[in-house]
């Protein structure tokens, strides 16, 4: 378990950073225009993914920053934010990295945003976890397409081949 995950931390930080710089290519007019999608703009899912991953790693390691809301935008622009999710990114490497044999079968305490105790075991929370990334990021490429980009494939697989980590 400890290989997949540190595999999916891996990917993550390969489909962001594609997937930044992809977003890279519209004005910050169009990263903040008001869109029918949750947290209302592009710019607003990629705050979300940012908050997102640090409350989870905070919940997994007592350690770093601890949003009190998942909607809020602590980075109105792209450069600012790109460099925090590379900065996330790295950190979810390390975390991955850091996994002990077994960790996976821990049971995990916590208090949702919303005040609610859960106690969940770790693989399920861990596949939760970058299961969200991936969402949010898919969101994002559409509506990449929106805005008249192509944007490029952000599957598993060609991280993989592209890494050299394809086992076929």
């Amino acid at each position: 378990m400890k290989t997949l995950f540190q595999t999916l931390a891996r990917y993550n930080a390969w489909a962001n950073a594609r997937l930044y710089a992809e977003a890279g290519a519209l004005t910050p007019d169009q990263l903040g225009k008001a869109l029918n999608v949750n947290f209302g703009s592009i710019l607003g899912i990629l705050n979300h993914g940012l908050l997102g991953d640090r409350l989870w790693l905070h919940r997994f390691t007592g350690r770093g920053p601890c949003p009190a809301s998942l909607g809020e935008v602590v980075h109105p622009d792209l450069p600012g934010l790109a460099s925090a999710r590379a900065a996330e990114d790295e950190r979810i490497v390390r975390f991955a990295d850091a996994l002990n044999p077994g960790d996976e079968l821990k049971v995990l305490s916590y208090t949702s945003t919303e005040g609610i105790a859960f106690a969940e075991p770790m693989a399920l929370l861990l596949s939760h976890f970058f299961n969200h990334q991936t969402h949010h990021r898919g969101q994002v490429h559409a509506l990449l397409g929106g805005f008249g980009l192509a944007p490029r494939d952000l599957d598993l697989v060609f991280f993989q081949k592209e890494t050299g980590t394809y086992p076929g």
